[in-house]
């Protein structure tokens, strides 16, 4: 039943029953500067000590994909013919300790306005996770370092560390968010990869601009909405996508 009326200043409508997952990188947090980000300078300086070469973040596609993709992609672009789960593995672990130190010299910062975006949906109750390609170690120390981690319940979301693809750890956090699988899902990042990716598990996408991507190329990929950055006016648009007006 649509509940019209006002509370604490605040007017109330009917209730956002659906699971919306947050992408990190370009999304929500970004590095302090034009320079390569904490987390692109700990790969690359992770797949150096493992393979000898430098700069191999050059010639390795990051936006959009999972921590496993990438570090198996940089192995490969060291001359590491076939990485091993082990060598991925170990270059993770090696990455997420520069990572640590890392973001203690140049600190991520937040785009746009994401706690009064997270604030506003959960208030209307909808269910927030995350769904990003960092492994989860990994999104807790982006997300602290930017100020950001209490906004979210780590266990809510799906991680680079539950699938190598995107749209299969976004089926993980859907179904951790929504065991039941009842709520409908929307999706909010910053690249092709998260928008087909939501299309992968039939979820809606809401594109964001904060990253590599123009609102062209996001819409071309088949995004329902583009926005120039995260505000509390995320609400309206759900609410508009999903009928819950």
């Amino acid at each position: 039943m649509a509940i019209e009326g006002r509370m604490n200043g605040s007017t109330v409508g009917r209730a956002l029953d659906c699971v919306v997952l947050f992408d990190i990188d370009g999304t929500l947090l970004t590095g302090p500067g034009r320079s390569p980000t904490p987390g692109m300078v700990a790969m690359d300086a992770s797949a150096h000590r493992m393979t000898g070469h430098a700069g191999l973040h050059h010639r390795v596609e990051f936006a959009g994909r999972t921590d496993r993709q990438i570090a198996r992609d940089l192995l490969l672009a060291g001359g590491r013919g076939d990485p091993t789960e082990e060598e991925v593995a170990s270059l993770i672990e090696t990455y997420l300790e520069a990572l640590e130190r890392g973001v203690r010299q140049r600190a991520y910062r937040p785009l746009g306005q994401v706690r009064e975006a997270v604030e506003a949906l959960r208030g209307r109750g909808a269910v927030v996770g995350l769904g990003t390609g960092n492994v989860v170690r990994g999104a807790r120390v982006k997300l602290e370092s930017a100020g950001l981690l209490d906004l979210f319940d780590l266990s809510l979301g799906g991680y680079g560390d539950d699938a190598d693809s995107r749209d299969g750890l976004l089926r993980v956090g859907a179904r951790r968010c929504d065991p039941a699988g009842r709520l409908p899902v929307v999706v909010v990042g910053d690249t092709p990869h998260d928008v087909r990716a939501a299309l992968a598990i039939e979820a809606r996408c809401i594109a964001v601009t904060t990253g590599f991507y123009d609102a062209q190329v996001l819409r071309a990929s088949g995004a329902d909405d583009v926005i120039d950055v995260l505000d509390a006016g995320i609400v309206g648009r759900l609410e508009r996508m999903l009928g819950a007006g």
